[in-house]
């Protein structure tokens, strides 16, 4: 007698406590790949998203160089949609219509950038050419100040106290003397003056015992009574710490919240001229900046600062570096302004600071490129060192060789103290440059090589 084996469907086969119908599996597969569908569309849409709002910002931030080339000093420009502008003899916002529209800095009251518009592929971008203090002859630019995305800045500079640089005057020395940096007790001399020497003069110090020297459009300063005396001169301004400019008070403000991709965050970028650091006030505290800086509001009640090179002095007698990054609390003054109240200690920027300083610059540079200015670079921190411990190092000698802290090295390889170090240890230097802190040598054991 044969055996006949039939298999109607190899999923009807039993085994003791396992059993699974056909239908129920197809049922069950069709579901997975529904599943997987809707993610894979998902995951699809959001790329497209990102790169739709990647695009939209490189669009925006390269418009700069097309929108607001040979933009004039004390100048605005509208570079990509949308922006709104508030002026001291209208309490209305007035929205710029084109891209490439610009505005006197006199008489402005505000600046807002917008937030990306994906179906528009809008996302706003203005840009702030400020003269400061700087003298007509000089023919760099000026101080740039960039906002992208959501941000607002406010100009809290008492229109009635502004200072306008003067057209310069022609005088001569009247003895040998010298133009030196700055006024002062104890100056910096720049280079001798002969008698008879002509001379351009723009402005005075606080004490009016100095005059500006402009030629060329370099800034020096020559003590007054050696040079002859203009009844013209009577009328020039004074320029020390405190003389006012369009926006050389500012309150600055982004939208903290999360943007729809990382290079669509919102900030305000801030460059001054390479050899002419100058003097803000930023939401209520006055800072030395020179000379590229990003802020963004990190939190309603948060500040960040980056200094992308260069270097930041605070009111409160910090230095941040480049590289750096400071948290001000903010607080609300009785008109209802953002103050910061007090700076964080400096830390180093992250990844993401860098990168939004990166692109910042960037659009910068490709105005430079039009203008005929010279391009800047953003500073990057210096990739991780391996130091070979030798005999007789310690590792104050070693964070002296590499100019970087002994906690540093610490934090950077086990964490904690005590450490003892042979011949032959490899050590990771984790921030090269950074400035060296030591707080005593902590001898190599050299009985022991590894």
């Amino acid at each position: 007698m044969g055996m006949t084996l039939r298999y109607k469907n190899c999923f009807s086969m039993r085994a003791p406590g396992y059993h699974i119908e056909s239908n129920t599996l197809v049922a069950s597969i069709r579901l997975i790949a529904l599943v997987f569908l809707f993610l894979c569309s998902a995951a699809g849409a959001a790329l497209a998203q990102d790169l739709v709002c990647s695009e939209t910002v490189d669009k925006a931030l390269m418009s700069i160089r097309q929108n607001c080339a040979d933009l004039e000093r004390d100048s605005l420009c509208y570079a990509h949609p949308l922006v709104e502008a508030g002026f001291a003899d209208n309490s209305a916002k007035a929205d710029f219509t084109s891209p490439s529209q610009r505005a006197s800095l006199f008489g402005l009251s505000s600046v807002r950038s917008s937030a990306l518009d994906s179906q528009q592929a809008h996302w706003g971008i203005a840009l702030l050419h400020l003269g400061a203090n700087l003298p007509l002859t000089y023919e760099g630019m000026g101080i740039l100040v960039m906002l992208a995305g959501a941000a607002e800045v406010i100009n809290q500079s008492d229109p009635a106290a502004v200072t306008q640089i003067a057209e310069p005057l022609s005088t001569a020395a009247l003895t040998a003397t010298t133009r030196f940096k700055n006024p002062g007790i104890i100056p910096e001399p720049l280079g001798p003056v002969a008698v008879d020497d002509l001379l351009l003069v723009d402005a005075f110090d606080d004490s009016g015992d100095w005059l500006r020297v402009v030629n060329d459009g370099e800034i020096s300063w020559v003590e007054r009574q050696d040079l002859a005396r203009l009844n013209a001169m009577d009328a020039l301004p004074a320029i020390g710490v405190g003389a006012a400019f369009p926006f050389k008070s500012m309150s600055i403000s982004t939208n903290p919240e999360y943007p729809e991709c990382d290079q669509a965050e919102p900030m305000v970028a801030i460059q001054t001229a390479e050899d002419l650091p100058t003097s803000l006030t930023i939401n209520g505290v006055d800072i030395h900046i020179g000379s590229m800086v990003t802020i963004q509001q990190v939190h309603r009640n948060a500040l960040s600062l980056t200094v992308h090179r260069g270097k930041v002095t605070t009111i409160f007698g910090q230095t941040v570096r480049q590289g750096e990054s400071v948290i001000g609390i903010l607080g609300q003054t009785p008109a209802g302004a953002a103050q910061v109240l007090d700076w964080s200690g400096a830390l180093l920027a992250s990844e993401a600071e860098i990168a939004r300083g990166q692109r910042a610059q960037d659009a910068l540079n490709s105005l430079a490129r039009v203008n005929g200015w010279a391009q800047r670079k953003t500073y990057k921190h210096p990739p991780a060192h391996v130091h070979v411990v030798e005999r007789g190092d310690t590792l104050y000698s070693i964070a002296r060789l590499y100019e970087t802290s002994v906690a540093e090295i610490i934090l950077g390889n086990l964490g904690a103290e005590p450490i003892k170090l042979y011949s032959g240890t490899k050590l990771v230097i984790p921030s090269p440059g950074s400035g060296f802190a030591g707080h005593g040598a902590i001898p190599l054991d050299a009985t022991r090589e590894s």
